[in-house]
């Protein structure tokens, strides 16, 4: 079900992500696509946090706008921290499938444990006001299928060469 469902978003996605690849996959970028990633998934929680932020000014007169604030920001500080994590374990993956040289198949279940933890932290997100960490599901939602773009798009090019 996980490869089904991450093939048929990354055909959704593939208008948007394959050029996106292509730049990525140039000698015209100055840094390692993982910078990019990072850069894009900090801003949109950013973003997120800003516009879901209860006025700061507050913060000091009301404890419940302090929480709020404090799960706000922590919650997109701890999506980034777990995007970098994430993003780690994926290429291993990658690069496990590709080399076919392990004997451990627990790779396989990266893409099934994912979708599922994803489903359950929406519900907690939505349920605490987590606002950054709702996008940051989003953005671990279509991860998988941006990587499997990315990589399709990656072989195509080494291949032409």
């Amino acid at each position: 079900m996980t490869e089904a469902t991450t093939t048929f978003i990354a055909n959704l996605f593939r208008p948007i992500f394959v050029p996106i690849s292509h730049w990525l996959l140039s000698p015209k970028r100055p840094r390692p696509t993982w910078h990019y990633e990072t850069a894009f998934v900090a801003l949109i929680l950013v973003t997120v946090a800003v516009c879901t932020t209860p006025n700061p000014f507050l913060l000091g007169s009301n404890t419940d706008i302090l929480r709020q604030f404090l799960i706000i920001w922590l919650s997109a500080a701890a999506v980034i921290g777990s995007f970098l994590h994430a993003k780690v374990g994926y290429r291993m993956s990658e690069a496990m499938v590709a080399a076919k040289a392990s004997d451990e198949s627990c790779h396989e279940w990266l893409g099934s444990y994912w979708l599922w933890k994803e489903v359950l932290w929406f519900a907690v997100f939505l349920i605490s006001g987590a606002y950054p960490a709702l996008a940051g599901n989003v953005i671990f939602l279509l991860y998988p299928a941006w990587r499997k773009v990315h990589v399709e798009e990656r072989a195509k090019l080494r291949s032409a060469i």
